[in-house]
């Protein structure tokens, strides 16, 4: 077993407690649900370097971490207020409480925005946890859902490669315009799909720019077709 990476400051390490009291065992995870760079996060959570206020400020304003002990340690690790503003993963201790949902995390599962990848495992890494109202707002049934990764660029710019995504496996009957992952042939994809008058089903790809060519599916051809869910969310990467 490789050896847990070591803080090299008390404020790095109190940036890790966050995420481990907030829930999360995986970086990578955590950083879809910010939007950011896991080896950004990792440097922060190192010590290697130093965020800025702007990074900060959503800490206090997502997930009521107060800043005061985040930066030296005096007070509390949440504010007394603790709520989350977007009711994505907020600062309460118990997530068996009803109000949360733990999902979990496949990283090995990879829905390409591309040429389309083969699921190399579809065992468990950890979960992420996200308030069910969130969910709900996005149109998931939050007991429905898991965290899957993006890969490929065929789905930019709505979708950058890396992107953490939300998927509801209960949402399997396709809808006219709304984002999917498939199974086609054991490769998964994430596309847009689009109905044609014929009843034919097209998965359109968003980037327009590299000529991703469109893959039409009908009744001949419709066993090869499997929808996973829908994607009711995706965490952006810089």
């Amino acid at each position: 077993m490789g050896r847990k990476p070591v803080s090299k400051t008390e404020f790095s390490q109190r940036l890790t407690a966050v995420r481990e009291a907030l829930g999360h065992e995986s970086r990578k995870a955590f950083a879809g649900v910010l939007g950011m760079n896991p080896e950004t996060l990792g440097g922060y959570e190192r010590g290697d370097s130093s965020p800025d206020m702007q990074f900060l400020a959503r800490y206090k304003q997502d997930f009521a971490v107060n800043l005061d002990w985040l930066i030296t340690g005096d007070g509390d690790m949440f504010q007394s207020s603790a709520g989350s503003a977007q009711g994505l993963p907020a600062p309460i201790m118990d997530f068996n409480q009803p109000d949360f949902v733990r999902l979990p995390v496949y990283n090995d599962v990879h829905a390409s925005a591309g040429p389309g990848m083969v699921p190399a495992s579809e065992q468990a890494d950890g979960v992420v946890a996200f308030t069910r109202r969130f969910l709900a707002n996005q149109g998931a049934r939050p007991d429905h859902c898991s965290v899957i990764w993006a890969r490929g660029t065929s789905m930019k710019p709505t979708i950058p490669d890396g992107a953490l995504l939300v998927v509801d496996h209960s949402q399997r009957e396709v809808e006219h315009g709304c984002i999917y992952v498939f199974n086609v042939s054991d490769r998964l994809l994430v596309k847009r799909a689009r109905w044609r008058l014929d009843g034919r089903l097209e998965l359109v790809s968003d980037n327009a720019d590299e000529g991703y060519p469109v893959e039409t599916f009908g009744a001949e051809s419709v066993d090869q077709l499997r929808v996973v869910g829908r994607v009711v969310y995706f965490g952006r990467t810089p």
